[in-house]
């Protein structure tokens, strides 16, 4: 479902509680809710710091896609006994620290 399309099905949805105001308090109190969560979100998201020190930001297209080439040569390499490969251990213990 797109956004519209989203936007149009809670105005439809509501449009049913219209009359009841204790239902449309609560209705409102859970979208303030969710948007204060967004916002701490937003907010945790760009506090965090890469390890250059800059502020994290995705990567662009281009950037996946480079990185992904790039992984896949070294694949490529390993393959051919031309690179040594990490260990599945080293891998899971660079992921996690």
């Amino acid at each position: 479902m797109n956004t519209m399309s989203l936007n149009a099905e809670i105005l439809r949805e509501l449009s049913y509680i219209a009359d009841d105001e204790t239902r449309l308090k609560k209705a409102l109190d859970y979208v303030r809710r969710l948007v204060s969560q967004q916002k701490e979100e937003e907010k945790q998201s760009a506090s965090n710091v890469a390890e250059e020190g800059e502020a994290y930001r995705p990567l662009t297209k281009a950037e996946l896609v480079a990185e992904l080439k790039e992984m896949c040569d070294e694949v490529k390499l390993i393959r051919a006994g031309k690179v040594k490969g990490e260990s599945w251990e080293d891998f899971v213990h660079e992921i996690h620290n």
